[in-house]
């Protein structure tokens, strides 16, 4: 199994922090390792936004016609996702960070990340164990006229 966290960063932090993904990757490590430091835990209340788990489930689940089913794991919410036999969870972990747990990488795009992409473009994703990290999805130029 894999498990991916997942980020809402703020859209002048995303931008400004495009090209820094490692910046950006080491800065939440930090976080997540030392939750009761008190200047990254201000910090991340700063650059990142609340992720309402079951807006983006719900947006998930009629974009893709799949169905869901709620449970709630170690008084944690959490969404089961159903399709052709495969399942991926999603985790609320406080209410900036979603844990999503699948089989595989390749799952966890067809799944939820290509759906993600049209949701919004500043998510964040990490895996620590292989720390690979990224953007959900490319910024958007702006012409320059």
């Amino acid at each position: 199994m894999r498990e991916y966290a997942l980020f809402w960063i703020k859209d002048e932090f995303s931008s400004h922090y495009f090209h820094k993904t490692n910046v950006l990757f080491d800065f939440l490590k930090e976080w997540k390792y030392n939750p009761d430091h008190t200047l990254s835990t201000t910090q991340f209340q700063y650059v990142t936004k609340p992720i309402p788990l079951d807006m983006l489930v719900h947006y998930v689940t009629e974009k893709n016609r799949k169905p869901v089913e709620m449970t709630y794991y170690q008084n944690k919410m959490s969404f089961v996702i159903q399709c052709k036999g495969q399942n991926i969870r999603l985790t609320q972990m406080g209410d900036r960070e979603v844990r999503i747990t699948a089989e595989s990488l390749h799952q966890a795009e067809t799944m939820i990340f290509e759906t993600l992409r049209t949701f919004n473009h500043s998510f964040f994703i990490m895996d620590e164990d292989m720390r690979q990290y990224g953007w959900i999805a490319p910024i958007k130029k702006e012409a320059i006229l």
